[in-house]
C-alpha cells in the first residue's frame, strides 16, 4: 500500500533537485561572464571547482563518510572526472571562442539527446529489456523541446538569425555536450552504489585536478580589480552554487528519477540563462522567446511523463 506514495514522494524530491539545478547552472552564464571581466576564463574555471570540490569533500567529512573509493570504483570516478569536468570545461572554452554564444548554447543543449542515445546503447550492451528504452513519445517530447531552444535563441519565427562561429568551434561545444551526457549515463550505477554526495565530491576532485595545472598557468594575470565585492559574490555563487550544489543535487535526481528523465531538464537551462541575462545583464526578452520557452516546458513535461525510469 506505501509503495505508491513512496514512488510519488522520490519523484517528487527528484524533480525539486533537477529544477533547482537548472536555476543554478542557468543563472551561471551571466554570474560568469560579470567575474570574466577580470578574471581569464582558465583562472575561473580551475579556482570554482577547486573550492566546489573542497566543500563537498568536507561535507563528507562533516557526515562522518569520508573516505577513499573502492580500488574497484576509482578508474571511473578518476575517468568521470577528467571527461566530464576537466576536458568537458576546456572543450566548451575552446568551442565558445570559435563560434557564437547563440550556437553554442543551441548546441549544447543537445546534451539530452546524446543522453538518451547512451542510455540505449548501455541497456542494450547489458541485454536490458525493450520496455525500459524511451518510447516514440518521449523522443517528441526531446525533439519539441530542443525546438523550443531554438526559437528561444533564434528569437525569430521567419529568420535563421544564428550566424557566425566556424565548423570547429560548433563540433567543440557539440563535443562538450557528449562528455556531458556520457558523464550522467556511466555515473548511475556508482550513485546506486556510493551515493549523490561520494560520486559528486570524487569526481569534482579529479576533475578539478585536471583543471589545475592550465589555472596555475594563468595566476599571474589575476590583478586587484577582481577582488570587488560583485565579482568576489557572482564567483561564490558559480562555486558553491553551482559547482558544488549543482554537481550534487543533478546526481541526487539522476538518483531517484534515472538518468534519461533527468537529461531531458538540460533544455531549461538556456530559457532561465536568458532570463537571468536579461535581469542581470540587461538583455531584452522577447514575445517570441517567451513562446520557445512555453515549448520548451512543454517538451520536458512530455519526456519527463512518457520516458521510463532508470
Amino acid at each position: 500500500m506505501s509503495e505508491a506514495p513512496n514512488r510519488g514522494t522520490k519523484n517528487f524530491a527528484g524533480d525539486f533537485y533537477l529544477l533547482a539545478t537548472i536555476m543554478l547552472w542557468g543563472n551561471t552564464f551571466a554570474s560568469a561572464k560579470i567575474v570574466m571581466t577580470e578574471l581569464s576564463p582558465s583562472v575561473f574555471v580551475s579556482s570554482r571547482f577547486l573550492i566546489a570540490c573542497i566543500l563537498l569533500l568536507l561535507l563528507l567529512r562533516w557526515r562522518g563518510v569520508l573516505y577513499l573509493p573502492r580500488r574497484r570504483d576509482l578508474p571511473m570516478l578518476i575517468l568521470l572526472g577528467l571527461l566530464g569536468i576537466s576536458l568537458n570545461q576546456y572543450v566548451w572554452s575552446a568551442g565558445l571562442n570559435l563560434t557564437t554564444a547563440s550556437k553554442a548554447a543551441v548546441l549544447i543543449a543537445t546534451a539530452p539527446i546524446f543522453t538518451n542515445l547512451f542510455s540505449i546503447a548501455r541497456h542494450l550492451i547489458k541485454g536490458g529489456s525493450s520496455d525500459a528504452l524511451p518510447g516514440p513519445l518521449a523522443w517528441f517530447g526531446i525533439l519539441l523541446s530542443f525546438g523550443g531552444v531554438f526559437l528561444v535563441l533564434n528569437n525569430s519565427l521567419t529568420a535563421i538569425t544564428l550566424g557566425g562561429g566556424s565548423l570547429l568551434g560548433d563540433a567543440a561545444i557539440l563535443f562538450a555536450a557528449m562528455l556531458w551526457a556520457f558523464y550522467s549515463v556511466m555515473a548511475t550505477p556508482y550513485l546506486k552504489s556510493m551515493g549523490a554526495l561520494p560520486v559528486s565530491a570524487w569526481t569534482l576532485f579529479f576533475g578539478a585536478l585536471g583543471l589545475l595545472p592550465i589555472g596555475l598557468l594563468n595566476l599571474g594575470d589575476v590583478t586587484s580589480d577582481a577582488f570587488t565585492l560583485p565579482i568576489i559574490a557572482c564567483f561564490l555563487f558559480t562555486a558553491i552554487g553551482s559547482a558544488a550544489l549543482g554537481n550534487l543535487w543533478w546526481y541526487e535526481g539522476i538518483s531517484r528519477l534515472g538518468v534519461s528523465r533527468a537529461a531531458v531538464y538540460s533544455y531549461l537551462i538556456p530559457v532561465v540563462a536568458v532570463v537571468s541575462a536579461n535581469l542581470l545583464l540587461g538583455e531584452t526578452f522577447s514575445l517570441i522567446q517567451a513562446f520557445g520557452a512555453a515549448i520548451v516546458l512543454t517538451g520536458v513535461a512530455i519526456t519527463r511523463r512518457f520516458t521510463p525510469a532508470g
